[in-house]
């Protein structure tokens, strides 16, 4: 089984049980040394695991008492700060499996997602003010598509009035006050995803991770704002970027909850059908009994 090893929130490396008794016994590890593997939910001290009192390593200095949490690894749970809030991105990124070890306490990551909303903004304010409105554009690349029903709605775009530019920044910052919330939304529908899979997870450390996932990934694609003089540019480059973001964004959320990431794209995907398939269905019986009525 391998074992991943933490001290002072930078990852030692990942090691087998036999080099972690060596390490233990020549003083490369020390009992206080935050471990993890596959199927724990927090990162524990060295000194706390089972396996390793054998080898006469005391269990660690002020470790919590059995059943208590270990201490966090992440550092926007270590502290709040814009280092710790980028250092926390880097972690989701470069090294998803620390995660195992937060907390994930609502507030904390409610918090963490308005700063990254907050980070996000001024590449979208840019896009507003320097590009403006972008029906002309869009009618134009419909037009190019040679579709008859879509013709339709660039000759509509073509034709309406661009909305003012203070109305657009207003609806910008009201849609990004809520989007965390939005946000939350969303990963409670995961959450629920979950347990029809049998995933006991709970719900705040399911909201929470999604909401450090989503933050991350907000912050990282906020540039390709800049590339908003071109709609056909900012999709190919949206497009190169999808796979590696949904590689991270599912690495992230699965360290964080315990669940393997293919399970949580799987979860998604059953989530989202469930909503198009109500979307679709229930306005269409909704015409079909208004029509029975009458």
């Amino acid at each position: 089984m391998q074992i991943h090893i933490a001290r002072n929130s930078v990852q030692l490396g990942i090691f087998a049980s036999e080099d972690v008794v060596a390490g233990l016994a020549s003083g490369r590890f020390h009992a206080t040394d935050l471990a993890w593997r596959d199927g724990m939910q927090t990162w524990m001290p060295l000194g706390d695991w089972p396996e390793f009192r054998g080898t006469g390593v005391p269990a660690s200095p002020g470790a919590p008492a059995a059943g208590a949490p270990a201490a966090s690894t992440i550092p926007w749970e270590q502290g709040k700060s814009l280092g710790s809030f980028f250092a926390t991105i880097k972690m989701a990124v470069s090294s998803p499996s620390s995660l195992a070890s937060g907390r994930f306490a609502f507030g904390d990551w409610l918090t963490f997602c308005y700063v990254g909303v907050l980070l996000s903004m001024p590449f979208q304010l840019c896009n507003v003010i320097a590009f403006g409105d972008k029906n002309a554009e869009v009618a134009g690349f419909l037009k190019r598509l040679h579709n008859p029903e879509l013709d339709k709605i660039a000759d509509q775009l073509a034709t309406a009035e661009p909305a003012p530019v203070g109305l657009t920044i207003f609806g910008l910052l009201m849609g990004m006050a809520f989007a965390p919330l939005l946000y939350a939304f969303f990963a409670l529908l995961h959450w629920l995803g979950q347990r029809v899979f049998r995933y006991q997870v709970s719900l705040e450390r399911t909201v929470s991770a999604s909401l450090l996932a989503t933050s991350a990934l907000a912050v990282l694609m906020a540039p390709l704002q800049l590339l908003g003089f071109s709609l056909v540019a900012q999709m190919l480059v949206s497009l190169v970027v999808l796979v590696p973001v949904c590689v991270a964004y599912y690495r992230a959320l699965g360290a964080a909850t315990g669940i393997s990431p293919w399970a949580q794209f799987g979860i998604s995907c059953f989530v989202w059908f469930v909503l198009g398939c109500c979307c679709c269905f229930l306005p269409a019986l909704f015409v079909f009994g208004v029509g029975l009525a009458r």
